[in-house]
């Protein structure tokens, strides 16, 4: 885990006063939500199980479950550290001395390497099974965004643990390794064809942290890459004041907030046997660094159950003279969580609702939606991965007093000087993308978010995969793009 990001969700709280406290934590965070979750699939020997964990402890909070099930199962499980957590506001050498630490002279990162795999120890799982990419915690957002191409490398500050452009640690899947996305991506793509993963977990959409989030973008973009075609699911960590309650509860149940049950993932329940529970809770306090920080908030994840989701990809839908005011959101759209954003106020324009595309003969039709109105003095910016079976091509889209225009943002980047057109329905924002962008499209990731003046992120939503028809553009005159 990274330093713990908080949402809006949480100032909500402060905001509506203690009895409303009461009643939004009560219906919010796991009261009685009226959902049913399926029982997670049985685990087969033949199981090729592959985790993704932004940080270090990630993977024992909502996996060790899990991991326990597999390796009764005899199943294969292979670990993947994004981060090592190096961004943890620790000094190694007053913790050395304060806790009798001997015999180590590394850093933050070092150490938490050491943790994870003493944790997994605690599950049975051999250190051979955790592989540790050493990318920098907290970072993960701009190597996915801003820091995609070799030649616009992120690099930390002086004031950062990792003050690097490339990873340090002597441990690292790649010595050596870049920091940018597309050396990120690389890496991923190698596991996965290495491994042949049948069934890939990764942080769920209802995660607030960057870190979970942006982890998620990378193995959704790296798995089309290579055609996985197994099981995925999600876990969740970060979600305000959750797990409810925040504190050691080994005889409860972990559920999931209700606003994430709200989106449409199928939720599952693993339930644990007391021995795994148990190993699980070990395997949480080998996180020493992180329970020494937070340990009611770490220790809330012992619980009788372990929570998955599985979300469906989006079939884009062809529309005939589009009137999204008077129709709504298409089908081919999903939903935000609802008064999720970052901002000290809340203001509906600072909340996206919901996003999606669809298209006509002409256009691919981009649509963000709002809890209120449209504010023209913030910024609402579209991205798009688009996947020709091949490669991916980027579009970044950003509308700002009332004029999009396409920001070229990486390498692989469209649009550059070409027409665009942008226009409101109710709170609904549409953007019209000429069509010839999208030739040969078969699989889109999805994203969007809201800036204030100053370039402030005040709300964004989860990344997800659209699919168009076999037939997409089968008749339409199109030519090619660069």
């Amino acid at each position: 885990m990274g330093k713990r990001s908080y949402g809006k969700t949480t100032i909500i709280l402060i905001i509506i006063g203690a009895l409303s406290i009461l009643t939004f934590t009560y219906s919010f965070y796991g009261g009685n939500q009226n959902v049913t979750y399926q029982q997670f699939p049985h685990i087969q020997s033949s199981d090729r199980i592959l985790i993704f964990s932004p940080h270090p402890d990630d993977e024992s909070l909502a996996n060790s479950g899990l991991i326990r099930a597999a390796l009764e199962a005899n199943a294969t499980v292979m670990v993947v550290m994004m981060t090592n957590g190096d961004a943890t506001p620790i000094n190694m050498t007053d913790y050395a001395k304060k806790n009798n630490i001997t015999n180590f002279n590394g850093t933050i990162g070092d150490y938490r390497r050491l943790e994870t795999i003493e944790a997994m120890k605690n599950l049975g799982l051999n250190q051979s099974k955790i592989i540790f990419l050493g990318y920098p915690d907290g970072a993960l957002k701009y190597l996915f965004g801003s820091n995609w191409d070799y030649n616009n490398l992120y690099k930390g500050s002086e004031n950062s643990s990792n003050n690097y452009d490339h990873s340090p640690y002597n441990f690292s899947y790649e010595k050596n390794a870049a920091y940018c996305g597309a050396n990120v991506d690389k890496n991923i793509e190698q596991i996965i064809r290495d491994y042949k993963p049948n069934k890939i977990f990764y942080p769920d959409d209802g995660d607030e942290h960057p870190d979970h989030a942006a982890t998620t973008a990378f193995v959704l973009y790296s798995a089309i890459k290579t055609g996985y075609t197994g099981e995925t699911y999600t876990y969740l960590v970060h979600k305000g004041a959750w797990p409810s309650p925040i504190s050691y509860q080994p005889k409860s149940s972990l559920e999931a907030p209700k606003d994430v049950l709200d989106l449409d993932g199928t939720w599952y329940r693993l339930n644990l046997t007391s021995e795994n529970e148990n190993m699980k809770e070990k395997a949480i306090g080998s996180h020493a660094t992180q329970i020494s920080l937070m340990k009611n908030y770490l220790t809330a994840f012992v619980r009788v159950n372990e929570i998955f989701a599985n979300y469906p990809i989006i079939d884009v839908i062809k529309v005939n003279n589009p009137d999204f005011a008077k129709d709504g959101m298409p089908s081919s759209s999903f939903e935000d969580l609802r008064y999720d954003s970052q901002t000290t106020v809340l203001l509906p324009s600072t909340d996206l609702a919901g996003a999606g595309l669809v298209y006509d003969d002409n256009y691919v039709y981009l649509l963000l939606k709002t809890s209120g109105d449209v504010n023209k003095n913030l910024i609402y910016s579209y991205h798009l991965r688009i996947y020709n079976g091949t490669e991916f091509k980027r579009m970044d889209i950003k509308v700002q007093d009332g004029q999009a225009q396409y920001e070229m943002k990486a390498n692989n980047s469209v649009g550059a000087n070409e027409d665009i057109v942008e226009e409101l329905q109710k709170n609904i924002m549409v953007v019209k993308v000429p069509v010839k962008f999208f030739k040969n499209a078969n699989l889109i990731m999805m994203s969007a978010d809201i800036k204030d003046a100053n370039k402030n992120k005040l709300d964004d939503m989860s990344w997800r995969v659209f699919k168009f028809p076999t037939d997409f553009l089968s008749n339409l005159k199109i030519w090619n793009i660069s």
